[in-house]
């Protein structure tokens, strides 16, 4: 019935008796005929959307699968097995080179160990003063310490070597110094300093001496950072030893407090004693070593009660109690006999690490060592692309179908972005790839095709997989990988980008400019030993553009100066000094390229007396490598040259050049395999800012939110038209009860009652 509404309360029909309310939800219900198109269109759209969501999760999916096979390491999976475990583990890393190896053990490494003579008390003083050197470290003892104490403190001193307490019963023990590395290399030197003779009273050492670094003719030193700074110095010792030593019964008084190998060398040979001294360079981890040699007729004499010739390691004290040998490890591979310090042997098979765990003089322990690639891992990652296509192309097919019976569709049938993405997935893995052996460029070639009942997935025949990954893998390799090879060994393949094209076609590297280190080199050369400390300042972008400074030695020589720098840890990473022919110091940067641009200059005036550096800023820079590939324009950075931006075929192709010449060095070849194709094609669809997918579902979200809007819209408006309706009737029904209340009243008047049965009361 209608209604009558007052203060918001409707009233049905009271006057008219038609049924308003109903007929006004008509009237909205006829007009609402646009929103059930709208919610109709709203729901398609969003399983449209849906669809090409999930489509949009499963082909990252899909990206994720083809990394593991794309990746540079993903060809170099190497595995490692030892015939005999129980002679030596093996383990590989993907440099590993494949291959068999006959290993044969004769020796194991030793950590060398040595003991005191027996001591009654681990706890009671020992009544022992004074100092000693343990692998160039000074320990000193006081009589109150007992053995422990001692074991104490030359752990503290962290000389490579733990000491230990060891109880054999109650009233012997023993202080045991085990080296902490093993080998020849690493035997523990020991020797007492002045005449406290605290190691030989512990009997760790005997009185009897031998030459510990013999030459042909002589002996000579342990090695020193240089040759003017006093030995007790570069030992770091207190309390140098001084005294009288002879050389072929020869006295000659030292003082290593002040005696540099310098000074030592002018004293021996004024000392008349028949034989020649010497200063000898060595080479050490590319760090300049010194030495001092001393030779005659025949092996001069040495006679020495102060252990001055120990501490300069030209004399050796023997041990007391050697318990166990320093030896280094013995071992033949394919026959080739080789030693080692260490059992663990990280060199002597490329990116294999060997752990050797027995050996037999007599009859050397035996093992066959296999490394191969390991195919397995490489054979998984593939058959995951395999699947996560043929997961991609079910899940096309969920949403993109026609049924010929009932007529129903998917919701992306039709969809050209969907059949576009279906049509390249397709032609790829049917495609050839450019650069590759004739009889390896396509996907079918090892075992991969397409199902022939047009299901549009892959089928894999493992078997022809197997046989090209055991016999082929290089070229497989190529079939799926961005790949690059050069001509000339001065030419390194580094990077190609997704804008690179792959043509298989050799590329020319035309060099118009090589790449150079910057250069600082001294205005004069040193031929004189310095006479104060020098400090030398360093900046630019080879330092980050912070100042790094460097205060050389008072009494360096020009060679002395090298290995300061060369020794020093900040300096060491970013140049590296030398002298050229004229004996002029040369800074020579590491990096090469603009980048490698430095400042260097010293507070002291150049001299021949100084490092010549002068107090004039010396300022240098590198240049950057210049050229072409493929006659398209690059741009260098050190010696990287990469294509410019927006070339036809080599941008970002990113090659490394170490030619000293311009002009053609060689050629760079690209090939882009087909999973690294499938990659970028895939990543067209899904990239986050112009992937035809990702403004497909921007496109649809748009339209979902605007049909949203025009719902909200209009919902509104009917609500509003049936409010207006309903104002309408309610002043129809005001009006009808007027004219009623206005019959009934004439009615009375006239005493007609009939007039208002005609007007419908």
């Amino acid at each position: 019935m209608d209604t009558l509404s007052t203060s918001g309360i409707n009233f049905s029909g009271l006057v008219s008796g038609m049924d308003t309310e109903t007929l006004i939800q008509q009237i909205i219900k006829v007009e609402s005929r646009r929103k059930t198109i709208w919610s109709t269109q709203q729901s398609q759209l969003t399983q449209r959307l849906s669809g090409l969501q999930a489509l949009q999760a499963q082909l990252l999916g899909f990206q994720s699968a083809i990394s593991r096979v794309t990746m540079q390491t993903a060809f170099k999976v190497a595995s490692a097995t030892s015939s005999a475990e129980s002679v030596a583990r093996v383990t590989a890393t993907a440099d590993a080179i494949p291959g068999t190896y006959l290993l044969e053990v004769s020796q194991l490494a030793t950590n060398h160990k040595i003991g005191t003579a027996s001591q009654s008390s681990a706890d009671n003083a020992l009544g022992l003063s004074g100092s000693f050197i343990v692998n160039g470290k000074q320990v000193t003892v006081v009589s109150s310490d007992n053995l422990r104490d001692i074991a104490a403190r030359i752990n503290d001193a962290k000389a490579g070597v733990t000491a230990s307490v060891l109880s054999v019963s109650s009233s012997e023990y023993y202080l045991v110094l085990t080296a902490q590395s093993s080998g020849a290399v690493n035997a523990i030197s020991l020797n007492d300093l002045g005449s406290d003779n605290v190691l030989q009273s512990l009997g760790l050492v005997t009185g009897t001496t031998s030459i510990k670094n013999a030459v042909t003719n002589g002996a000579q030193s342990d090695k020193f950072a240089d040759t003017s700074t006093a030995i007790g110095t570069l030992l770091n010792l207190s309390g140098a030893p001084s005294g009288t030593v002879q050389i072929n019964g020869v006295n000659i008084a030292i003082d290593l407090s002040t005696d540099s190998l310098n000074s030592l060398v002018t004293k021996i040979n004024d000392a008349g004693a028949g034989v020649t001294a010497s200063v000898v360079t060595v080479s050490e981890n590319g760090t300049t070593r010194y030495r001092l040699q001393i030779t005659g007729a025949g092996t001069p004499t040495f006679t020495d009660d102060k252990h001055i010739l120990e501490t300069l390691g030209i004399l050796k004290a023997g041990y007391g109690n050697e318990l166990v040998q320093a030896k280094d490890a013995q071992f033949k591979i394919d026959n080739m006999s080789l030693t080692s310090s260490s059992n663990t042997l990280t060199n002597v098979i490329q990116g294999a690490t060997i752990t050797l765990l027995d050996a037999d003089a007599t009859n050397p322990k035996k093992t066959i060592i296999n490394i191969t690639r390991d195919t397995g891992g490489i054979k998984e990652a593939i058959k995951g692309v395999v699947q996560a296509y043929n997961d991609t192309i079910a899940l096309i097919k969920k949403y993109d179908y026609f049924d010929t019976e009932t007529y129903e569709t998917g919701p992306l049938f039709g969809n050209s972005t969907v059949n576009a993405l279906t049509a390249d997935l397709m032609a790829l893995v049917s495609d050839t790839v450019a650069g590759t052996p004739s009889d390896m460029s396509m996907l079918a070639q090892v075992g991969i095709t397409l199902d022939p009942t047009g299901s549009g997935k892959l089928v894999l025949k493992e078997s022809e997989l197997d046989n090209a990954l055991n016999n082929r893998l290089g070229d497989v390799e190529k079939l799926l990988r961005v790949m690059g090879s050069t001509s000339d060994p001065r030419l390194t393949y580094v990077i190609a980008t997704s804008k690179t094209k792959a043509t298989g076609v050799p590329l020319t590297v035309d060099i118009t400019r090589v790449a150079t280190q910057a250069q600082a080199v001294a205005s004069v050369a040193q031929t004189q030993a310095s006479t104060t400390t020098e400090r030398l300042t360093f900046n630019g972008a080879l330092f980050g553009n912070k100042q790094y400074s460097i205060t050389l030695n008072a009494g360096n020589t020009i060679d002395d100066t090298i290995a300061q720098i060369n020794a020093d840890a900040t300096l060491s990473r970013y140049l590296v000094a030398s002298k050229d022919g004229s004996g002029q110091l040369v800074l020579t940067s590491k990096q090469y390229g603009s980048k490698a641009a430095f400042t260097v200059v010293s507070d002291q005036e150049a001299a021949n007396n100084n490092s010549g550096i002068g107090t004039t800023i010396i300022s240098v820079q590198g240049q950057d490598v210049a050229g072409t590939i493929n006659g398209e324009p690059a741009t260098g950075d050190g010696q990287f040259l990469t294509g410019n931006s927006g070339n036809a075929t080599t941008d970002g192709l990113q090659i490394r050049v170490t030619a000293t010449t311009t002009g053609v060095i060689g050629t760079v070849t690209v090939t882009r395999g087909i999973a690294d194709r499938l990659f970028q094609m895939i990543q067209r669809f899904t990239d986050s800012i112009n992937g035809a997918l990702t403004e497909e579902t921007k496109t649809i979200q748009q339209q979902i939110d605007e049909i949203k809007q025009r719902i909200s819209a209009f919902d509104e408006a009917m609500q509003r038209r049936a409010q207006d309706l309903r104002a309408q009737f309610t002043r129809m029904e005001t009006v009808l009860n007027k004219m009623r209340s206005e019959a009934q009243r004439l009615a009375a008047i006239m005493g007609q009652p009939g007039l208002l049965s005609n007007l419908g009361a």
